[in-house]
């Protein structure tokens, strides 16, 4: 059995998340014979190597990138057809919340699971280095506010990142002794 994470990132913050989700899938899934593959969404052209996804992005604006967003319209019957885990990066400063609640502010995202009747998805904040970001990127900081309402910083929560990744190869454990 082989599990893909697959991932959009600006900045690398959510690249990070999906390299670390991928780890934990990794160490515990190799034991029962299942193999894991981490890979930006622009690199993943066919499933059919892939019995299980999970699909990461970062959400600007509460929405997911653009990347991320054609990846699941131009696999979606494929993702239908297997069992899928989400998650998002993002806002800034946001605690690591109910992940049941996280989605209603993001409607957009929580059709995406819906859709695709994934088996569970999570919300987690994110990070932003101000120097990082590209000229446009950082005028759109400055403009709205930047400093005061998107902060600057690393919000992730790694434990919840890591206990999330857990469940969800608790989750192909069990699917994979099927």
């Amino acid at each position: 059995m082989t599990v893909l994470v697959a991932y959009a990132s600006r900045y690398g913050a959510t690249r990070q998340i999906a390299g670390r989700i991928g780890a934990v899938l990794s160490v515990n899934l190799e034991p029962i014979g299942q193999d894991v593959r981490v890979r930006r969404v622009q690199e993943v052209d066919d499933l059919t190597p892939y019995d299980s996804v999970v699909v990461g992005a970062a959400t600007y604006r509460d929405a997911w990138l653009p990347d991320a967003v054609a990846f699941v319209e131009r696999h979606h019957q494929a993702l239908v057809d297997r069992p899928v885990w989400l998650f998002a990066s993002g806002p800034l400063g946001a605690a690591d919340a109910d992940p049941s609640q996280q989605w209603g502010e993001a409607p957009e995202l929580a059709r995406v699971a819906e859709t695709l009747g994934a088996l569970d998805f999570r919300r987690f904040a994110g990070a932003l280095q101000v120097s990082q970001l590209s000229v446009p990127d950082r005028v759109r900081w400055l403009r709205a506010g930047g400093r005061d309402r998107l902060p600057q910083g690393d919000f992730r929560d790694w434990n919840a990142i890591d206990a999330w990744a857990h469940r969800v190869a608790d989750d192909l454990g069990v699917i994979g002794c099927r």
